[in-house]
């Protein structure tokens, strides 16, 4: 079985099925080219037939007369045959129907690459703008990242370079504490020997004790102890940006 083939649109581009049949136009129109049609001054009184009743061979006669129509009016914007021609216009401006069905098809046709031509340079300009956009979008990231790594680094290094002062003082600190704890351990350790020679002398004679305690009155007393600095303490307080 023969498959049936949907007749197109001979006004527009977009491949829409040519339901609709102009009488004066002699062209298959799809909905919106026929509402298009009918609002153009030139066209606004041409009538269509629609699905089965379109026949693409039948000659249009003039309903009036039953003849062809040769002839356009322009005052009366319509088609006439050659009867109405002489009776009901005789003093219009006409032409051709021929001729002006082609200078109307060339003038639509015009208008239509006119769309065409516009719209493409439209979606090229849409283009090449996106692409821009999308290149500057980039380059905007790009110094956003760069100028975060940058102060990143510097912060880095400031702060690796107070955590070093603070680690350096605090070598320093402990270094001086510590040679004040070894003093005063020796300090300690010298008197705790002393305590234990006294011990042992107990038992001595008061005349001996008295004069081995003579003896070790001066070292004990050149035995100075300096007095402790206070202790060492640090601190930090946030900085502004």
């Amino acid at each position: 079985m023969a498959q049936y083939t949907a007749p197109i649109c001979q006004i527009c581009i977009g491949g829409q099925t040519g339901e609709h049949y102009c009488r004066q136009c002699e062209q298959l129109f799809c909905g919106n080219c026929k509402s298009s049609h009918l609002r153009t001054k030139i066209s606004k009184n041409h009538t269509f037939v629609i699905g089965p009743n379109i026949n693409k061979e039948e000659k249009l006669l003039c309903t009036e007369h039953e003849e062809s129509f040769l002839f356009y009016c322009h005052d009366c914007e319509t088609p006439v045959c050659r009867i109405c021609s002489v009776k009901k216009h005789s003093r219009h401006l006409m032409t051709d129907l021929t001729e002006t069905t082609l200078e109307l098809k060339s003038e639509v046709s015009k208008v239509i690459i006119s769309k065409i031509t516009e719209s493409q340079f439209n979606i090229s300009r849409i283009k090449e703008e996106t692409k821009t956009y999308r290149e500057e979008v980039k380059a905007v990231i790009k110094t956003i990242t760069d100028e975060a790594n940058y102060w990143k680094q510097l912060i880095d290094k400031k702060v690796e370079a107070l955590i070093k002062e603070v680690q350096d003082k605090e070598q320093k600190e402990i270094q001086n504490m510590s040679t004040y704890s070894e003093v005063n351990e020796g300090v300690v350790e010298n008197c705790e020997t002393w305590q234990k020679d006294i011990k042992t002398m107990e038992t001595t004679a008061d005349i001996l004790l008295f004069k081995k305690l003579k003896q070790l009155k001066p070292e004990v007393d050149q035995i100075v102890l300096k007095p402790i600095p206070n202790a060492p303490f640090v601190s930090y307080k946030n900085k502004s940006l």
